[in-house]
């Protein structure tokens, strides 16, 4: 008897566990477009601090450890962004992830040019985000949206929509 005792209690001990580490109710976060901002120029190379907020939605803490992306603006290629840098995203809250990226001086210029001719940016982030979360561990995106460039006299105002 004790020969089919032990595979027996195997089986119960694992299904018993199966039941606690059931799958929750998880849900993907949202990225959207932050912040752009112009930071130092080297050469034929602009670096840029791209902002991306992650909102959680779920009732639980995600830790997010890397992201990569790819961003558009007005049609055209313009910047990749790679990150490792870990960020935690608190439950039904927000952070705000940092990446800096290279871009070319010309793609620069072909978006003030284009600038020139319409009010605003239109823009696309498709990427990746990475999480140490077992049933999530990773969450693809892809956003568009609009960066209103009003000048109202002196003062210049840029909107992210």
């Amino acid at each position: 008897m004790s020969r089919w005792f032990s595979p027996l209690a195997v089986v119960v001990l694992i299904a018993g566990l199966g039941g606690c580490v059931a799958p929750q109710n998880v849900q993907a976060p949202s990225i959207t477009l932050q912040d752009v901002k112009l930071l130092n120029t080297e050469g034929l190379t602009q670096h840029i601090r791209i902002e991306l907020l992650v909102s959680n939605p779920n009732d639980f803490d995600i830790p997010l450890t890397g992201l990569k992306f790819g961003m558009q603006m007005n049609g055209l290629d313009f910047a990749e962004g790679l990150s490792n840098q870990r960020v935690d995203i608190p439950r039904l809250g927000r952070a705000v992830v940092p990446v800096e990226v290279t871009v070319s001086v010309l793609a620069l210029m072909r978006q003030i040019q284009a600038v020139q001719k319409k009010h605003g940016l239109n823009y696309r982030v498709v990427g990746t985000v990475f999480l140490d979360h077992l049933l999530l561990p990773s969450v693809d995106f892809d956003r568009e949206g609009k960066v209103d460039l009003d000048v109202d006299g002196k003062e210049k105002s840029f909107k992210v929509m």
